[in-house]
């Protein structure tokens, strides 16, 4: 790492966090309820969260120089062009939006909670059936039907956690694959952006900028964390709001009203990992909370049917629906 990288990588980015400062600063609530004016260079901040650990304890930030130089540096200056009125804009420049968008998404903790989360959860499944094919291979003799319940959940109770076969370079190689799948999603037909305004300040900026509403209006993590109907909501300003949506039902003739704010600044709180971000000078909104804790992933239920077959495919976690989303990978999870 070069003497002169930062260590702290912003999980939002500055240009986006300078939307809502004042005099450089923003006014954060954390999840106890207080409140502190922070500085734009200190918000939304993970120490070495995209630097990637090599062999002999070296460490390389590849990625967040991309990210600064190759996403954020080229996106700045089009949502820049979004928050002052200029929409709809160009090819180039609307794929742009979109890759902004996309990383933003994949870049929080928000997701890399969600990635170790199922990790954890999936682990004990598949080290207990690496466990009865290993009894089978050391007796050299394939088990009984009792005999593989047995092992099988003896092997779910008694597995250590997944940190004994985890790669420390796995959580960047999954953002950096579920950003190509979140950035296909924005571009299926008849997904669209919609960008509404309002005159006055409403909307809050959580720390991981983004937030995924799905058709039911919840905000939860699962199942799964990107389906075909998810909406993405963006404040861009406190006075701007992108969506990514299947939908349409906006009117953005009838700008950021203060029903679809409340429904954004929900989201901010329900995504958010440790604060929600606003301008010191606007008051925090009347009926927004935020939980004690993050968002979490519902443990699956699990269930076991002896066979004498060959193994199939690793299981997937019962909550994710697409099998290319969060799938059991060896080297992801």
């Amino acid at each position: 790492m070069g003497a002169n990288t930062s260590r702290e990588h912003h999980l939002v980015p500055k240009y986006w966090l300078r939307a809502f400062a004042e005099d450089g600063h923003v006014r954060g609530r954390w999840r106890s309820g207080t409140e502190h004016r922070t500085p734009v260079r200190r918000a939304a901040v993970a120490r070495d969260f995209n630097t990637d650990p090599l062999a002999g304890g070296e460490r390389r930030v590849a990625l967040e120089t991309y990210l600064d130089h190759h996403v954020d540096g080229a996106c700045a200056p089009v949502l820049r062009a979004v928050r002052e009125g200029r929409w709809p804009l160009g090819g180039a420049r609307h794929a742009l939006v979109l890759d902004a968008l996309a990383w933003q998404v994949v870049r929080t903790q928000a997701f890399r909670s969600f990635d170790e989360q199922v990790g954890r959860q999936l682990f004990p499944v598949l080290w207990a059936s690496e466990a009865v094919g290993f009894c089978e291979e050391r007796l050299r003799r394939p088990l009984s039907d009792v005999e593989r319940m047995e092992v099988f959940w003896t092997a779910v109770r008694t597995a250590p956690g997944p940190s004994v076969v985890a790669d420390p370079r796995s959580a960047l190689r999954a953002m950096i694959r579920a950003f190509e799948r979140t950035r296909d999603l924005l571009t299926v037909p008849g997904r669209r952006l919609v960008v509404l305004r309002s005159e006055e300040p409403l909307l809050v900026l959580g720390d991981s900028g983004v937030a995924l509403r799905r058709k039911d209006g919840t905000f939860g993590l699962t199942p799964p964390l990107l389906p075909e109907t998810v909406e993405v909501f963006a404040p861009l300003s406190p006075t701007c709001l992108l969506i990514s949506t299947p939908r349409a039902h906006y009117r953005p003739q009838q700008g950021l009203t203060r029903r679809i704010a409340a429904k954004a600044n929900a989201g901010a709180a329900a995504w958010c990992q440790d604060a929600v971000y606003r301008l010191p000078s606007m008051p925090w909104p009347a009926r927004l909370r935020l939980t004690g804790a993050p968002l979490e992933v519902r443990p699956p239920r699990l269930t076991a049917v002896p066979t004498q077959q060959r193994s199939g495919p690793a299981p997937a976690h019962p909550e994710i629906r697409r099998s290319e989303l969060r799938g059991s990978e060896p080297e992801g999870n």
